[in-house]
């Protein structure tokens, strides 16, 4: 309560449980974007290849080329080494997600 009521009143106005819902929103956004990179990075190695990246959507029954994925990757990969590492793909997601698309196409 004490970290909540930020001006110490004893109560928690509208802005303060705004900033706690803001917080926490971030948090389980963070977490849930954490869990959609786990989920494509087969082999835990911090890094998506197309390889992984092709495994998940087939997976699912959606048929997608290694061509296609090897596109994407390239799309998604600023630091040219062939893969997606979690900082590119968080900054993919929140591009995507800024432009509309949903979590599951700006990943795909």
């Amino acid at each position: 309560m004490e970290d909540i009521d930020t001006d110490k009143d004893g109560f928690v106005d509208l802005a303060e449980f705004t900033q706690l819902c803001r917080s926490s929103s971030t948090a389980f956004a963070a977490a849930e974007l954490r869990d959609a990179f786990d989920l494509y990075d087969q082999n835990k190695d911090g890094l998506i290849s197309a390889a992984e990246l092709h495994q998940v959507p087939n997976r699912l029954g959606i048929r997608c080329s290694v061509e296609e994925c090897t596109k994407t990757i390239k799309n998604v990969d600023s630091d040219a080494d062939g893969s997606v590492n979690f900082e590119e793909f968080e900054k993919k997601m929140a591009n995507g997600v800024n432009n509309g698309a949903s979590t599951a196409a700006a990943a795909h």
